[in-house]
């Protein structure tokens, strides 16, 4: 009876014993891919930073945005800007380890001033240049309603994939530009170049 018994337990056992391996094997898995894709993010942070290290970062006053302004237009022909020496622009919500980078990176630009203003509708009017980020949901849209944009050159700035942020943001997007693939102030100076010989010409 004894013999049957342990027959019988050990059969049972068997049944549950390559789940726990599935299972096991597929956490692991996870944890590795999480891992994997944390790193990525990680290094990529990094290369970032380093590859800025050897010029002082100028930071402006951080830019918070203030009560909808309800009485603003979003128009989203575009009229070609004016050729001039210096276009300002409004800088608003990369990454928080971005916005110090690309502070640095648009002031030391000879043909580009950025805005300070605290109220952050003001500055966006004020703007020839719109440089937001995006993190692929719609808080752009809700800043993007409330302002003109026919007289603005709009560029979003994001890891996510150029389709997925046009099938999100509903406003018009003249330049989508990827947040780390700019890799020092010569790069960036040359992009500003190709932005703006775009941006006094008519689409």
């Amino acid at each position: 009876m004894k013999r049957l018994y342990d027959k019988i337990r050990t059969r049972f056992n068997t049944l549950f014993i390559w789940p726990r391996k599935l299972y096991t094997h597929n956490t692991i898995d996870q944890h590795f891919n999480m891992a994997l894709h944390y790193n990525t993010h990680r290094a990529n942070i990094a290369r970032s930073l380093t590859r800025l290290s050897d010029r002082p970062l100028t930071v402006g006053k951080a830019l918070y945005p203030p009560v909808q302004n309800e009485q603003s237009t979003s128009l989203n022909e575009r009229i070609p800007l004016n050729f001039k020496k210096s276009y300002s622009v409004c800088l608003w919500q990369p990454y928080f380890w971005l916005t110090d980078i690309y502070s640095a990176l648009i002031q030391g630009n000879d043909r580009l001033t950025l805005l300070n203003d605290t109220n952050l509708f003001k500055a966006a009017a004020q703007a020839d240049i719109l440089f937001f980020g995006s993190g692929n949901n719609f808080s752009v849209n809700n800043m993007l309603e409330q302002i003109d944009l026919h007289n603005k050159y709009v560029i979003v700035i994001s890891t996510h994939s150029e389709q997925d942020i046009r099938m999100n943001i509903k406003y018009r997007i003249d330049h989508c530009q990827h947040a780390y693939l700019v890799d020092s102030q010569a790069e960036f100076d040359q992009l500003i170049t190709h932005i703006l010989t775009k941006a006094i010409q008519q689409d």
